[in-house]
């Protein structure tokens, strides 16, 4: 081997090395690099396991609030189941004493009209007879709408105890039916406080379906000349008002008893973004009550109404 050859010889061999520190020093960095992204996704990962813990927390004191104010509407419902019975016992036994009042005054006008002829002696107890039934028509009236509200407060607290179930069922480490929450809020309000616009209402149903199963009305109000149909959402947009306003002829025909009925329509909603004016205008300008929910209590966003 000559020296020319071995020069090349060597001269291989050194740039055979520093190709392989070349080698090394790129798999280093690459190394470092992972090791990096490594660290940075191990320290995002612990971030978002602390932000679903905070946020898992937060929804559970939800529940819990919405326990408590649970059970407090389920006392107050009592409270006034009881404050109804005690007003029928006593109008039961105001009637009683005015029909035992009437029925001594009209034996001692009969003994007084004896000398008068048959004919007034007869009109005078057929008057006589018609009073007692009218009195005791109201007073099994009046029984009759205690015995329906006691039932219907029953059924009311049943449902409330159901839906808090269904809903500590439904909620898992984070989510909630934002939907469900937002008509058990309104629904709740209005069951407490059925005062809308002015005009007070003395029954309030929830999840009315048509006959025909194709249209609900999530809450109803009804006295004895109005209706207000309520369409709940957690959201609402405009678009809503336009589906609100369809049901007016929907209800009138498939609820005939209430054809003639003042019809009042409103949309409520939970949350107000910025497209929050513009609902309100068109709110205003369709009509309709916007209730919003300040608190336990609802509030009304837009009052300018018209009836349908």
């Amino acid at each position: 081997m000559d020296n020319t050859q071995f020069d090349k010889m060597m001269q291989g061999m050194f740039q055979g090395m520093t190709e392989l520190r070349e080698s090394q020093a790129k798999s280093q960095a690459k190394a470092d690099l992972e090791s990096q992204k490594l660290r940075e996704l191990r320290a995002e990962t612990e971030l978002l396991a602390r932000e679903s813990q905070a946020k898992a927390d937060l929804e559970s004191q939800k529940l819990r609030e919405l326990r408590a104010e649970t059970e407090l509407l389920a006392r107050e419902s009592q409270a006034k189941a009881d404050l109804e019975s005690q007003k029928l016992r006593e109008f039961q036994a105001e009637t009683s004493l005015q029909i035992r009042e009437f029925q001594a005054e009209t034996s001692l006008q009969i003994r007084e009209s004896q000398a008068e002829t048959s004919l007034q002696i007869r009109e005078s107890q057929a008057e006589t007879s018609l009073q007692m039934r009218e009195s005791q028509a109201k007073s099994d009236l009046e029984f009759q709408k205690l015995q329906k509200f006691q039932t219907e407060t029953g059924l009311q607290i049943r449902e409330m105890g159901r839906r808090v179930d269904d809903v500590a069922k439904q909620l898992g480490h984070i989510g909630i039916n934002t939907g469900d929450f937002a008509e058990e809020l309104f629904w709740s309000s209005l069951k407490a406080n059925p005062m809308l616009g002015g005009t007070l209402y003395n029954r309030v149903v929830r999840n009315v379906w048509d006959d025909d199963g194709n249209t609900e009305y999530d809450i109803l109000l009804f006295n004895h000349d109005s209706v207000a149909i309520i369409e709940v959402k957690y959201k609402a947009k405009s678009s809503d008002i336009k589906n609100l306003l369809k049901k007016v002829d929907t209800f009138r025909n498939s609820h005939p008893d209430h054809a003639k009925h003042n019809i009042y329509l409103g949309l409520a909603t939970t949350t107000r973004d910025r497209y929050y004016e513009k609902l309100v205008a068109k709110a205003t300008e369709a009509g309709i009550y916007l209730l919003g929910q300040e608190g336990n209590h609802v509030e009304l966003l837009s009052d300018k109404v018209r009836i349908f």
